[in-house]
């Protein structure tokens, strides 16, 4: 009889161990779960950060949809669209100064034109328009060399 009532006894132990590890799976969710609002709750105060700095979800919608149309300033080949957003022209004009190979592109694939950031600001440097004063300075700088080269010329020729 007493191995009846020890083997009894380990029935019940082993029920009172698959009770409280079932608990414990029970408490494990629990605590997943209390993860997950924390992680919604973090989520919610960021949303209720934008919100006050841009006052409705349409606001702060609008200010991303500009973030990102504006990456592409980030990428190093731009399409003739970004290109023409970058320089402030119509993609047309970009498409005519490409086609009079005024700006340089590629073509990887033969049809697609791209054009290096690189490029757009050198061409926008070199149609650069002098200041008032840098005028004035070029042409009395000229002026003088004009002066030393016809008094140079006139001392070699009385010589």
């Amino acid at each position: 009889m007493k191995t009846n009532e020890i083997s009894q006894a380990n029935q019940l132990d082993n029920v009172h161990i698959i009770s409280l590890l079932d608990r414990l799976e029970a408490a494990k969710k629990v605590l997943e779960k209390s993860e997950d609002i924390e992680s919604t709750i973090e989520k919610l105060n960021n949303l209720e950060y934008f919100l006050r700095r841009f006052g409705t979800l349409k606001d702060l919608a609008t200010h991303m949809l500009f973030i990102e149309r504006k990456m592409y300033i980030l990428k190093e080949y731009l399409t003739v669209t970004e290109a023409a957003d970058y320089l402030n022209l119509s993609p047309s004009l970009v498409y005519r100064l490409t086609s009079k190979h005024e700006l340089p592109i590629y073509k990887p694939n033969g049809k697609t034109i791209f054009i290096r950031r690189d490029d757009l600001n050198r061409w926008i440097a070199k149609t650069r328009v002098m200041s008032d004063d840098e005028i004035e300075e070029y042409a009395a700088t000229h002026m003088e060399n004009l002066f030393k080269g016809n008094f140079n010329n006139l001392i070699s020729a009385t010589l």
